[in-house]
């Protein structure tokens, strides 16, 4: 199975992610951002971001023809890339299942500044950090709004991630049963 884990920044989805893989053996977590962030110079490179993504497909449809789960924890703005991932799961002949994983505004847009806080102070550069201050609450708003549209126009499933990791995995393990 393909799981498309599709959320705004800060929501949960890393956290959800490591939940479910806890449970499947040998399933993998494909983090579009982490890939990104080991390319060189993804920085300053506009590019990294389209190669990052052709990386992680790649991953995912190696690990699917192995016959092992994939999740993929990602905000996906624009359907382009969750229907890559779905063609992904065509070609290996395994189920995809995106779900939308919504909270408060308020609540994602505190997590975002603390896990950036979190990853500043460890000194590790982020492609979040691309965000400046002032832009985190409108970005956040509206990357929210857009992923509620988004669920409602393709009745995607939404999880509600404000009851905390395990109430929102068995959320989860309903929508995939």
């Amino acid at each position: 199975m393909l799981l498309l884990l599709n959320g705004a920044p800060g929501v949960g989805k890393s956290a959800l992610a490591d939940r479910y893989a806890r449970d499947h053996a040998l399933a993998l977590v494909v983090d579009v951002d982490e890939i990104r962030r080991h390319l060189g110079g993804w920085e300053t490179h506009h590019a990294s971001k389209v190669v990052a993504r052709d990386l992680a497909l790649a991953l995912v449809a190696d690990h699917l023809g192995r016959g092992r789960d994939v999740v993929v924890p990602q905000f996906v703005g624009r359907r382009e890339f969750a229907d890559r991932l779905r063609s992904a799961a065509d070609d290996a002949a395994v189920r995809f299942v995106e779900v939308v994983l919504v909270d408060d505004d308020d609540a994602v847009i505190e997590r975002f500044r603390l896990r950036r806080a979190a990853l500043r102070a460890a000194g590790v550069r982020h492609p979040e950090a691309d965000l400046v201050d002032d832009d985190i609450a409108p970005a956040i708003r509206a990357a929210s709004a857009g992923l509620r549209r988004d669920a409602a126009a393709h009745g995607l499933p939404e999880i509600e991630m404000g009851s905390g990791v395990e109430r929102s995995y068995a959320a989860l393990l309903a929508c995939i049963h």
